[in-house]
């Protein structure tokens, strides 16, 4: 109960308010997902499950996606807050369960620039290795060491800076991989224009087809990315909202046309053309159709990388100020330099950055790198949080909210979504996965393990905080702008 002495003083924030509009908002979601990368990186695994149907599948995709989307929408517009998932959760279901979802999102998002930076200085370095016959195998670890710092230099100058450097990368190469995609519906291969990518007829493997639309929802991860931003953002319980929904909507439509475009640009009757390919099948495409201007898709490749980096380390320094705030991380993350950013987070999250892609390149390389961390630790990890919020949301409405529960909205939504992604860590356990055709080998098949390990320790954080009898990080762990610590306690009642 809360007491009755208590001063009713709003929680404020002590980041920069009223920085970022509706547009900044969104392109951070977008770019967080990264849709020259999504678009591109993943074409051939998902055109080998799916078949010509890819397109088909991800939109079914976009609509599990959309699903998601609606739980943070639910929470948005009522907790404003950069703690995100962790402020979300610690309302719903309690501080403590607040603390394990955020700390599996330490898996997703803070974990996942530099193995980024790494992979594209794999690819640049093979590009001028074959074009040019330029060998420069080292390209991946400068691009590690460059990189890190200077996405730490930009969020520590100022959200504003962040936010017009999105918009110009995340612009840049979505313009690049549709001027691809036109190209291939301009000069089609077997086949020419078609619609078949769009006809259920044509699905090769209705299990394939499935998984296809797991790892779609998986490659649109990022649509959550503006909700920690919502202390620094205009009208936040009106337009964060707003952007997660623009961004999946948006990306989900620009997906959907690039995998058409370079499957009509291949053949519609020349799939294995896809499968086979010895490069990846949008450089491919823009060797056969481009010519010498082919390298403006390692354009698009360079600013996806830049704007991904940059979103996602905004979306983990965000929430690490957020738990330093409340106690839940030493107060030092909460430390804010006279930008109003939050810089020792910053700092921490250059560390992490630099540490896991030159770590991972050296111990298998940045390809494999790249998919170990970015492909298979990151989703699992954030497949879990993605669960943990759709119960959050249910219980949230029901017991704080229940004049506005909606069946559709708070129940029915988040268990369908939830079902998909179960599905999605299931298959992705041994012998499980081999009933798919897809079973991964180590180091892929270790995913599993490293994220089991990573909640394991997460528990005895937990367990250390209760031995100590360090609780009072309890207390704030639900807070939201513009809320008091009697909000809270009347909230815990």
């Amino acid at each position: 109960m809360a007491n009755p002495t208590q001063v009713d003083v709003p929680i404020e924030t002590t980041l920069k308010r009223d920085s970022l509009g509706l547009l900044a908002a969104t392109m951070q979601a977008i770019t967080h997902i990264a849709p020259a990368i999504a678009a591109l990186f993943f074409t051939q695994f998902i055109v080998s499950l799916a078949g010509v149907t890819a397109p088909l599948a991800y939109i079914i995709a976009v609509l599990v996606v959309l699903m998601l989307g609606n739980t943070l929408v639910q929470f948005s517009k009522q907790l404003p807050s950069a703690g995100g998932y962790y402020t979300y959760v610690s309302r719903a279901l309690g501080p403590r369960f607040g603390f394990i979802t955020s700390w599996m999102y330490i898996l997703y998002s803070p974990l996942s620039g530099g193995a980024i930076y790494g992979f594209f200085g794999f690819i640049l370095a093979g590009e001028l290795k074959s074009n040019y016959n330029i060998d420069l195998p080292w390209l991946w670890w400068v691009f590690i060491i460059v990189g890190a710092p200077l996405i730490a230099f930009l969020q520590y100058r100022g959200i504003e800076i962040s936010a017009r450097a999105l918009v110009i990368t995340g612009g840049l190469e979505m313009l690049i991989v549709l001027s691809l995609a036109l190209t291939g519906f301009f000069n089609p291969g077997s086949g020419g224009f078609s619609l078949a990518v769009f006809n259920p007829g044509n699905i090769p493997a209705l299990s394939g087809f499935a998984l296809a639309i797991v790892l779609g929802v998986q490659g649109l991860t990022g649509w959550e990315a503006a909700a920690p931003l919502a202390e620094e953002t205009k009208d936040p319980k009106r337009n964060t909202p707003r952007s997660v929904m623009l961004s999946i909507i948006i990306l989900g439509a620009f997906l959907v046309f690039t995998f058409w475009g370079i499957i009509t640009g291949f053949g519609v009757n020349n799939i294995q053309g896809i499968v086979k390919s010895s490069d990846l099948p949008g450089l491919a495409l823009a060797h056969k159709d481009w010519g010498p201007v082919w390298w403006f898709i390692l354009v698009a490749f360079a600013s996806s990388v830049f704007a991904v980096c940059l979103a996602t380390a905004n979306v983990g320094t965000r929430m690490w100020y957020g738990m330093g705030r409340s106690g839940s991380f030493p107060r030092w993350f909460s430390t804010v330099s006279r930008y109003k950013t939050p810089v020792n987070a910053i700092i921490a999250q250059m560390c992490l950055a630099l540490g896991s892609g030159l770590i991972g390149g050296l111990l298998w390389g940045s390809d494999v790198a790249f998919f170990f961390i970015d492909g298979l630790i990151l989703v699992l990890g954030v497949a879990f949080v993605y669960v943990i919020a759709n119960i959050a949301v249910t219980f949230y409405y029901l017991k704080q909210r229940r004049n506005e529960f909606s069946v559709l909205l708070h129940l029915v939504f988040p268990v369908l979504s939830s079902l998909v992604l179960l599905f999605a860590i299931l298959v992705s356990f041994q012998p499980l996965c081999s009933n798919y055709g897809t079973c991964p080998v180590a180091p892929y098949s270790f995913a599993p393990l490293v994220d089991g390990v990573w909640l394991l320790v997460g528990l005895g954080v937990l367990l250390y905080y209760f031995s100590q009898k360090r609780e009072d990080w309890i207390r704030n762990a639900g807070a939201a702008l513009g809320e008091s610590e009697a909000d809270l306690a009347r909230a815990a009642t």
